[in-house]
């Protein structure tokens, strides 16, 4: 297939919004190469997206894209789907079912608390300062679950009114 058939054009703006959202990405943990991607399927017109459309668009190698959009998916941060009788995948932003996502997060905190609890009840007495803090950690963790999934329950009590 031809390089500039799959180049994604974009204006100069969604070009700066997509280096300011990769930046945020990356400044939350993920790789260069996942925060663009995850940053082109946000801001660009077209919503789902081929390998070679982002590998051109991007200009980043095979193996950079293959291995981003690969984690991505485990992490399920994107997803992807296929047209009737074709091969190639169609990556897109899993916007669809943001509220689970979040959902999950939410779960992973509280799984979360509850080993560090474990771990806090069997740490030695002898670390105080390290087991205070870890100890202040889990009541910040549980404060910030509550509110969290407070603040969930009465946003869907306002959607519903």
């Amino acid at each position: 297939m031809e390089a500039s058939k799959d180049l994604i054009v974009l204006r100069p703006e969604q070009i700066q919004l997509i280096e300011d959202l990769a930046l945020v990405h990356e400044s939350m943990g993920l790789q260069p190469a996942m925060s663009k991607i995850m940053a082109l399927l946000t801001v660009s017109d077209e919503v789902d997206l081929t390998f070679d459309q982002i590998r051109v668009t991007l200009n980043l190698s095979k193996s950079a894209i293959s291995q981003a959009l690969n984690q991505l998916l485990v992490t399920r941060r994107i997803a992807y789907k296929t047209r009737l009788g074709g091969r190639k995948r169609y990556f897109h932003i899993r916007v669809s079912d943001w509220e689970a996502q979040i959902m999950e997060q939410f779960t992973s905190i509280a799984q979360l608390m509850e080993v560090y609890k474990r771990v806090l009840s069997r740490r030695p007495d002898a670390t105080k300062e390290f087991n205070h803090r870890l100890e202040a950690m889990i009541y910040f963790l549980s404060f910030i679950h509550n509110q969290a999934n407070a603040l969930y329950r009465r946003y869907q009590e306002e959607k519903k009114g």
